[in-house]
């Protein structure tokens, strides 16, 4: 009887033994994820934070979350991250919100013209909710993506080749490179000739006169060295988009609660730290095209004022076509400086 009794504890013991071991072997497991992003690492505002959120996420789970990191569109361009990460393809991706715009039309608020101040107006509008209108649900439920943070990029500006953009009427006539329907239209608008063309492929197509202007962020003429190929830049503001950091809903949800804080924190200091360097990089871009030999011009308030109102007619074509789009003027216009 005694030795029955005696096995029967063994036996328990090593029962208890093996779950002990099972669930600590199951919340030491590695989780390896693939990180995509077209950008280059010569958009240093954005790919240092990208750099810092790795590590950080690496180091604070001590080893048990590991990132494949790809930058350069080895993997996936622009237009291909959303359903990239979607299909569970990539795990994480870096989007800029113009691209993925066209499967998620609400995105095009942070592209469509003369919005936005700057980029502290920017986060004012984000820390309010304006993705909490309808695109943060709109990912979830129908792309299978969880947006983890949100970065500036910095004001998109009008590059140009033959002549200077001083005031509206500069603008017709010219073939503009674009990178979403929402400032296509508005070219439309002006009276230029609009093409989709990714930042990759603005070197060549300057280079070789298949475009005459383009309106992208001070840091795509330094990171893709625009500056060699341009002679102007002109300042106004037209608009300012945004960073996505983002997942594959599927995989965040498969793991565990303790990797997913961890991920959260490291997203926030991400965003923190791209806002901090956006700010600190436009003075120094504009000098450093200013050294290579560009004009820089100051489009007038006057200008700027009647390029909002020719272009108004595709902020309203937006609305009309995005739920809840009063609120999301609402925020803008409450968020304003004043």
């Amino acid at each position: 009887m005694k030795k029955i009794k005696v096995n029967v504890i063994c036996a328990a013991t090593c029962l208890f033994a093996s779950l002990t071991a099972s669930n600590s072997a199951l919340a030491q497991k590695t989780h390896e994820l693939t990180f995509s992003t077209y950008l280059p690492p010569a958009y240093e505002y954005v790919s240092k934070p990208i750099e810092q959120f790795i590590n950080e996420v690496e180091t604070e789970s001590n080893g048990r979350i590991k990132i494949n990191y790809f930058h350069s569109g080895q993997l996936y361009d622009g237009f291909g991250e959303l359903s990239a990460v979607s299909r569970g393809d990539v795990d994480i991706v870096n989007m800029t919100g113009v691209y993925p715009s066209g499967s998620v039309p609400a995105l095009n608020i942070f592209t469509l013209p003369f919005l936005y101040d700057d980029t502290a107006h920017l986060r004012r509008s984000i820390d309010a909710g304006i993705l909490d209108l309808g695109i943060r649900q709109e990912l979830s439920e129908k792309h299978n993506t969880v947006i983890l943070g949100v970065g500036p990029w910095d004001p998109y500006e009008f590059y140009s080749k033959k002549k200077p953009i001083i005031k509206a009427d500069d603008i017709k006539g010219q073939l503009w490179a674009t990178s979403g329907s929402g400032d296509a239209r508005a070219f439309q608008l002006l009276g230029g000739a609009p093409g989709s063309l990714s930042s990759s492929e603005l070197y060549l197509a300057f280079d070789r006169g298949v475009i005459d202007a383009t309106v992208r962020p001070l840091l795509t003429g330094i990171g893709r060295n625009l500056y060699e190929v341009v002679d102007y830049v002109s300042l106004s503001t037209f608009s300012i988009d945004i960073s996505l950091l983002a997942i594959n809903k599927e995989k965040w949800e498969s793991l565990p609660s303790d990797l997913q804080a961890i991920i959260v924190r490291a997203a926030k200091n991400r965003d923190n730290d791209q806002y901090a360097r956006v700010d600190s990089f436009i003075d120094e871009a504009i000098s450093t095209y200013k050294s290579h030999g560009l004009k820089v011009n100051k489009i007038a308030p006057a200008e700027v004022s009647k390029m909002k109102e020719l272009t108004a007619p595709a902020v309203d074509e937006w609305s009309s076509k995005v739920n809840r789009s009063e609120e999301y003027f609402d925020i803008i216009e409450k968020t304003k400086s004043h």
